[in-house]
């Protein structure tokens, strides 16, 4: 009977109909009359006890030494993938720079200290990124996407961004880490028949289309493992002084949203921008508590006391795990020279000849007339409009011939339709037309193109 335990596949998986319904472990067995008595461990770990039969046993034994017999051996092309896979998945605790190689970018001396000194070792990351333009923010944001998913830090990726920026967020981070993203806008949202922010795990979508009340309830119900804002300082909020009451914090929209998303506790956040102080030192306090809101005091509510905290923090400078700005001036390359020349700005002037001034005087008058300084809810719209004709005016002639006669052509088409209406639907077009305000907190850099043609037509 010993001899034959010596045969049972102890410490092996294997199959036992009539005992359990799934495969076992079988850790040991002695034997009891003319059978065994085996200890084996289920699946979820646990031990469990069962009798086997002798002709059990037999059959148990002749399975085993069958199935070892016709044991193949493991292709060796496929062992090569299942190293090489492992390699590539353990690379970055051998190549602390793992994802500049994959990437094949030549990145510089600023942009490996923001991402591998300050950003990268942190376990929780709240981060402000405030560079000067041109030190390549998106590159660095690409980068430490890359070393997060390459050490299985991250799963679920939203960038957001001003609507003009979505296509080279998308094309960047395609062409230079090889991780593509999903475009989230209005067609797209609506023609789906599933939530695309649930179905996505990496998602680009514009801030003023996110932020929308019937959309941002959808981003909010996700679970994101990164959040990067892009032009994060549009995320505005101010404190309202108040009659009879105590100062209260009037918040965009925009702002809503960021702080809805940054208050999520296990995600990383990073916020992204060139300009994140305008002077105000209220709006600023009220921005960097995106980052923190704990740590940051509300400025309305201690006064002086939330300045004095928040610079304390802000001066520790190179030891600021909260924030980083470097200043074009400050940009070295690898050899240790400037990357940028200094910047001296001289007013050029110019004199327009007849015809320029003439064109100059016509479409102002026009903009005056027809397009009139206002008050209320249309002053954001009249204003928004305003400033695109004169921009495009100073573009070039053809620039603003287009806008002149597309507005004209619409004005013209819009009017044939009211007069086809009876009074009641004409009325009630009229009171549609009237109702279609922009977004009050956006600005002429926030529009695309065809944003910018629709507007002035």
């Amino acid at each position: 009977m010993n001899a034959e335990i010596t045969t049972l596949p102890i410490g092996q998986q294997v199959s036992l109909p009539g005992h359990f319904d799934v495969p076992v472990v079988l850790e040991a067995a002695r034997p009891l009359g003319k059978g065994f008595e085996c200890r084996v461990r289920l699946p979820d770990g646990t031990l469990e006890e069962t009798v086997l039969s002798a002709e059990e046993a037999a059959a148990l034994a002749g399975a085993s030494s069958s199935a070892e017999a016709k044991t193949p051996l493991a292709n060796a092309d496929q062992l090569r993938l299942l190293v090489e896979s492992a390699r590539i998945r353990l690379a970055y605790t051998h190549d602390r720079h793992f994802a500049v190689s994959m990437s094949g970018i030549r990145t510089l001396p600023h942009q490996i200290e923001a991402v591998y000194i300050k950003m990268l070792p942190q376990p929780r990351l709240r981060f402000l990124l405030a560079d000067d333009p041109g030190s390549g923010k998106t590159i660095m944001a690409g980068l430490l996407i890359k070393e997060l998913k390459l050490r299985e830090a991250i799963e679920r990726v939203l960038i957001l961004c001003p609507s003009p920026l979505t296509i080279q967020w998308q094309d960047e981070m395609l062409r230079w880490f090889g991780e593509s993203f999903d475009m989230i806008f209005s067609a797209v949202d609506q023609q789906q028949l599933t939530n695309p922010w649930q179905r996505s795990n990496q998602v680009i979508a514009s801030i003023d289309y996110a932020k929308q009340d019937d959309v941002r309830e959808r981003v909010w119900q996700q679970r994101w493992d990164l959040v990067i804002i892009d032009e994060a300082h549009k995320c505005s909020a101010y404190t309202k002084s108040s009659s009879g009451r105590g100062d209260e914090v009037a918040k965009t929209k925009r702002y809503q949203l960021a702080e809805h998303l940054t208050a999520q506790p296990a995600g990383h956040v990073v916020l992204l921008t060139a300009t994140p102080h305008h002077g105000d030192d209220d709006r600023f306090a009220h921005f960097i508590r995106l980052l923190d809101p704990d740590l940051f005091p509300e400025p309305h509510r201690v006064g002086a006391k939330a300045g004095e905290i928040r610079r304390d923090i802000l001066r520790l400078g190179p030891d600021c795990p909260w924030a980083l700005r470097r200043l074009k001036e400050d940009l070295r390359d690898m050899e240790g020279r400037r990357l940028f020349p200094d910047r001296h700005a001289h007013t050029i002037a110019f004199r327009l000849n007849r015809d320029e001034y003439d064109l100059y005087k016509a479409v102002t008058a026009y903009i005056n007339e027809f397009l009139p300084q206002a008050s209320g809810r249309k002053k954001q719209s009249v204003a928004l409009i305003r400033t695109v004709l004169q921009r495009r005016l100073a573009s070039s002639t053809l620039a603003i011939f287009e806008s002149i006669r597309r507005r004209l052509e619409k004005q013209q088409a819009l009017l044939t339709e009211l007069e086809d209406l009876p009074p009641a639907q004409r009325a009630r077009r009229l009171a549609q037309l009237q109702g279609r305000l922009t977004d009050a907190e956006q600005d002429e850099d926030d529009l695309d193109e065809a944003e910018r043609d629709h507007l002035t037509d």
